[in-house]
């Protein structure tokens, strides 16, 4: 198991990606492409969905202006399997097999993208909801996880390509948001070694204060019960420090060389709040304050030194 982490900044969804998806600007895509790729995501989720916009083709130009500046393996994020197939169809994907996302158990979900998925042997995302929506037990969520990975390798999906999502609900909601998704992440591993499993991480901290340490704490907490693929903007710090961390005690980073790296580069350090600005401020003030008035006291022992003689 490895922990694999997905860029989540080039997403329509949010303002200045779309704006970049209507106008067609390659130079701000490929900018802040490159930046989760210096941060060491592993993939990129694209996602050029915008109302009154065409996905047929602008899919594919966001995939043809990433793959200009970097050979980064993607996520196809669309409800939109005609874009899909386009985009699959539109490129020589060797070396660079991508995700598609996403399906679920309800209706004929898994009918519409598993055929894609088995024909031109990419991975899918898979999320664990049905007819029913999303039950609050992990046995509840086990026995969808049961019905998609049976429906994937009846479609010629092999487990390695399923990406399960067990979905994360906001823990202000349930106090056992947490703990359910731990026994659920163990029960599938148990059952299906092979598959893989992915979450979008925001939703647990939704309307908690300090979402972001929240965020982080749950990401550790996550990858030792199993979870692999985190959606993530590993262009925050705290979030980057966090994942090189994991990695090193999970025996995934050989010598700890990029935690050691990352160290040297400062990316372990966490950045300081304001108030810890104002007192390291006020700190050096103090400083600066006793070493003039101590140049003082010298200046005038020195002056009356020379009037004695």
């Amino acid at each position: 198991m490895a922990v694999v982490v997905i860029g989540e900044s080039l997403n329509a969804t949010i303002p200045a990606i779309c704006e970049a998806v209507k106008t067609h600007d390659a130079a701000y895509i490929q900018k802040v492409a490159l930046e989760q790729v210096a941060a060491d995501a592993d993939y990129l989720d694209l996602n050029a969905q915008v109302t009154g916009c065409d996905e047929m083709i602008d899919l594919p130009w966001m995939v043809e202006t990433v793959r200009a500046v970097t050979n980064i393996p993607m996520v196809l994020d669309s409800s939109n399997p005609p874009a899909i197939i386009k985009t699959l169809e539109s490129f020589d994907w060797a070396g660079q097999v991508p995700i598609i996302s996403s399906i679920t158990n309800e209706g004929n979900s898994p009918e519409k993208l598993l055929p894609i998925a088995a024909k031109y042997n990419t991975g899918i995302v898979a999320l664990l909801m049905d007819d029913d929506g999303i039950t609050h037990t992990a046995k509840g969520r086990f026995k969808i996880c049961e019905d998609l990975v049976r429906k994937s390798r009846d479609a010629g999906v092999p487990d390695h390509n399923l990406w399960i999502d067990p979905l994360i609900l906001p823990i202000g909601t349930d106090d056992n948001v947490g703990t359910i998704s731990f026994e659920l992440l163990q029960m599938m591993k148990q059952a299906f070694p092979n598959i893989r499993t992915y979450c979008g991480l925001s939703n647990v901290s939704f309307g908690m204060p300090h979402r972001a340490l929240m965020n982080r704490t749950y990401v550790a907490m996550l990858a030792a019960n199993g979870m692999e693929g985190f959606m993530i903007n590993p262009r925050v710090k705290e979030m980057r420090a966090m994942i090189y961390a994991i990695r090193a005690l999970m025996g995934e980073d050989e010598k700890c060389g990029k935690y050691i790296q990352a160290h040297r580069e400062g990316v372990l350090l966490t950045p300081m709040t304001d108030e810890q600005k104002a007192r390291l401020a006020e700190k050096q003030s103090q400083e600066e304050e006793k070493a003039r008035k101590k140049a003082e006291r010298e200046a005038r022992r020195a002056a009356k030194g020379e009037g004695a003689e």
